[in-house]
């Protein structure tokens, strides 16, 4: 009788140590699951797949931001002295498309006549992000402008919905409109 229950120890001890293994296997799937989504976060619910759209980074929020500022502030900052350095470092934060369409908008300003005193400053008052995925995003920004000229002073109070796409690893202007 004895050898009966040996052998019943040993059957006993193999049954657990199968079912350590299992759990142990099925811990480890767990935690690499878990581990690959919390390094790729969507905006799905959790679940096994990963079909959400990701979470843009902090940086890139920062980025589009910082862009669509500089983009205000460089319209902003229009120049009747110097009018091909306001094109150049405005054109820097445009998509080809917006770059485009700036540059022969801005020819046809440039041939009713540019004031060589016209100078102009902006400050920008608030921002925020509208709409945002991995490549594209809408920026709102609200700025106040002042031009000054020949003619006297304007002031101007802008708001705009900055349309920004990803080009590689840059953030560019796509369009921009007036929103009130």
């Amino acid at each position: 009788m004895q050898q009966a229950s040996g052998t019943g120890r040993r059957s006993g001890v193999l049954v657990v140590g199968a079912v350590a293994v299992v759990v142990l296997v099925l811990g480890i799937a767990a935690s690499g699951i878990l581990a690959y989504r919390s390094a790729h976060l969507t905006t799905s619910p959790f679940s096994f797949s990963n079909s959400g759209s990701p979470i843009p980074s902090d940086t890139d929020r920062h980025l589009v931001i910082g862009v669509a500022e500089q983009f205000a502030l460089r319209m902003d900052a229009v120049s009747g002295k110097d009018p091909g350095t306001y094109v150049k470092q405005v054109s820097q934060l445009l998509t080809t498309k917006q770059k485009t369409k700036f540059t022969a908008e801005f020819a046809q300003f440039q041939k009713v006549g540019v004031d060589p005193t016209l100078k102009g400053t902006g400050t920008v008052l608030s921002y925020g992000i509208a709409d945002m995925d991995n490549d594209s995003a809408t920026v709102l920004v609200a700025h106040d402008a002042s031009v000054v000229s020949s003619a006297g002073t304007t002031q101007r109070h802008y708001r705009w919905s900055v349309v920004l796409r990803k080009v590689g690893s840059k953030w560019l202007v796509d369009d921009f409109t007036q929103v009130s």
